[in-house]
């Protein structure tokens, strides 16, 4: 394993590790409804994520198809970059981890303010949401800047 490694894989696994807690908590919502703490995790904490997939999710039988394939994806990278030791495929992860990080920030922008309003408030932002989504945009950042880090030592010894 290189020295980095370690620090690259931060983002896709918080990404990884966030649609994973987000679906399992739909899953348990479903199976026990009248869990207060459930409804709280759904609809305060992990409300990003059902906006980051958009409404395209609701049309696939089964509900699954885009956090699973998101999640497939980074596991596929990340595995296959550690086997292989390839540099690339976990630079990958990292950087696109970064980017599904953005939208998942972006995501909460939407979530937390209603469409009806001419203009966000920034309070609206601040919640737990908000805080899921900065922690997990501040890791896949660190693993993307560490990623790019050890690229440029490559090039400029």
């Amino acid at each position: 394993m290189f020295a980095n490694d370690s620090r690259q894989l931060i983002g896709p696994v918080a990404v990884i590790a966030t649609v994973a807690c987000a679906e399992f908590s739909a899953y348990a919502l479903g199976t026990w409804p009248s869990s207060s703490i459930l409804w709280y995790l759904n609809l305060e904490v992990f409300r990003p994520v059902e906006y980051s997939f958009g409404f395209e999710e609701k049309l696939v039988s089964g509900g699954l198809a885009q956090s699973l394939c998101l999640v497939v994806s980074f596991l596929g990278l990340i595995c296959t970059g550690l086997i292989i030791k390839s540099r690339f495929l976990l630079a990958l992860a990292s950087n696109l981890s970064l980017l599904y990080s953005a939208l998942l920030l972006l995501a909460c922008a939407v979530a937390n303010n209603p469409f009806v309003q001419t203009s966000s408030k920034l309070s609206g932002l601040w919640g737990p949401s908000f805080l899921l989504a900065a922690f997990v945009f501040l890791g896949s950042l660190l693993s993307s800047a560490e990623s790019h880090r050890g690229y440029w030592r490559e090039i400029f010894p």
